[in-house]
Order: structure tokens, then sequence, then C-alpha cells
């Protein structure tokens, strides 16, 4: 859902947000138009032990250390992440003892014009490799803009408008510069008080993705998606439930090739600890993880 070109973002933990004056009317970012059911559908689950260490030192500068002990096949990967932030830009990179190197920069230009900068370089004994993007976000009162300048010569334009109070649509464009040649992805957003319905169609992938989420209550949520792909004529679903408390949460997806993943979250105080539980029955694989948060990122 919402599919992108190939690029290794950053997580992005920012704090500057978007316009507040525009929030009632401006329909937001164009990649976040299915937010909701991705919030419900994106289990976080994993195999092994993860372990997070966060320390606030002010308002504007956090560190985190972060180990993750997976399975016996899989190596142990220990992350460093440092990240700044003021009223005008946010700064958050991390290293690993893989030789990965993320860097992401969020500048605030004035109320409506924001560049969010993403690099991405990896070193191993023989090469070195990078990536990165440039991307424009313009916000206006009824639409938001979008120019997206990526290392991999890919040119990306965006435009999200809001027709009526519970409709947005949507268009991407892209131009591959080595190929000469341009899709399209075209996406509507339609939300009521409980409901939020979403449909996308790319002519780079030949799918067509339509979610739905329900608020069953304020505290319970739920989403399907489906995706039809023309290309093999087959189609793939999801079905997700999320359930938050004050102190805990719990999310459940169920896909049409088998897979089960449940993921619990359970809130102390500076501490939070995590179980997650995936069965992919098709592939006749079980995987299982416990993890800890120790203090709260700024």
């Amino acid at each position: 859902m919402g599919q992108s070109f190939p690029i290794n973002k950053q997580k992005s933990n920012h704090q500057i947000s978007e316009p507040k004056h525009l929030s009632n009317l401006n329909p937001g970012k164009f990649n976040n138009y299915c937010t909701e059911a991705n919030t419900i559908l994106n289990v976080q689950s994993f195999d092994g032990f993860v372990l997070e260490l966060h320390h606030n030192y002010n308002k504007q500068f956090s560190l985190s250390n972060n180990l993750t002990l997976g399975s016996f096949d899989q190596p142990s990967v220990y992350e460093l992440e440092t990240s700044f932030q003021n009223q005008y830009f946010s700064l958050i990179g991390n290293i690993d003892n893989n030789g990965f190197l993320r860097g992401n920069l969020l500048t605030k230009f004035n109320d409506k014009l924001f560049l969010d900068t993403t690099f991405n370089i990896h070193q191993n004994n023989k090469t070195t490799n990078s990536d990165g993007n440039y991307s424009f976000n313009y916000f206006e009162k009824y639409w938001t803009g979008n120019l997206e300048l990526q290392s991999n010569q890919l040119v990306v334009l965006s435009y999200y408008q809001k027709l009526f109070k519970k409709l947005n649509l949507g268009v991407k464009y892209t131009y591959f510069i080595p190929e000469k040649e341009s899709k399209l992805l075209y996406i509507g957003r339609y939300e009521t008080e409980k409901n939020i319905s979403t449909i996308s169609y790319s002519d780079l992938f030949n799918y067509l993705a339509v979610s739905y989420v329900h608020k069953i209550t304020p505290r319970i949520g739920f989403a399907t998606e489906i995706v039809y792909s023309f290309r093999d004529d087959s189609s793939f679903t999801s079905l997700g439930i999320k359930y938050s408390l004050r102190k805990s949460s719990f999310q459940s997806r169920l896909t049409s090739n088998g897979e089960i993943c449940s993921a619990l979250e359970l809130h102390f105080p500076k501490v939070t600890l995590g179980f997650s539980v995936k069965m992919d029955y098709h592939n006749e694989k079980y995987f299982a993880g416990v993890s800890a948060k120790i203090g709260n990122k700024n």
C-alpha cells in the first residue's frame, strides 16, 4: 500500500510538525494518505531479543543505544543513534557495526516549506555504497505539493488535494532519467468520523490497492487491505486489529498467504516491554521475540 521507489530511508522521529494552522484543511503529505491502515497492519515483529537504551540530555539532544540479538543464523547488531532538534531543523543519525551510516535532516524554512534530506552509506572490506534524496514539501490551505530528487536518478512530483471535507485525491509522477520513462500513481481517500477508505493504482507495479479502517471505539481499530496485481493476476489480503490502553497495546495481523503476526507492549514508567510472535504456515517458519526499551526519546 502506498508503494514508493526503492531507497533505504531513515526512520523519522522528528518533532517538527506540519503547519498546525492548516491541519484541519490541508490533506497532509501524499505518502501519509493511508497512515491509519499502516499503523494497524504493520505489526512490529522480530526474532530474538532487542534492547534499547534512550537518554535525553536536554530537550534538544538525545542518545540511543540499540542491541539486537537474533537467532543463531543471524548476526547481532549494535546501533548508536543521536538526534538534535530545535524549532528550525531536526537531525537524526545512526551507525551500526555492519558498516551502515544513516542520516536524516528535516529543515523548516517557514510554516509552509520543508526540506527532508536523507542519506545512507554502507562500507565493507571491498566497496562503499551510498544513496540519498532531497524531498521538498510545500503545504497550502487545501493542497500539498512535493518534489523529490533521488540519487538513483529518479525525479518524483506529487500533488495531493482536499476536494471536499471528506474526500482527498492525489497523483504522483515519477520520471526515470536513464530510461527516459515516466510512471504515475493515483490515490484517493474518503474519511468519516469512524471510517477511512483509501484506494491507489500504480502503473509502475501495475497493482490496485484498497484499504478500509473502522474505528470501533477510540481504543480499538480494525483494518483490512486488498491488493490486486494485474501483472500476474494475483491478490493479497491483510486483516488487522489494534487495541490500545493507557499502559499497554496489542496488535495482530492475518494475511491470505498464511501468516499470523501479533505484538504486545506493556508500558511502565521509563520502561516498555514488548513481546511478538510470527507464524508463517506457508513456509513453516516461526519466530518469537522479546524487547525492552529503557528511557524515552525526545
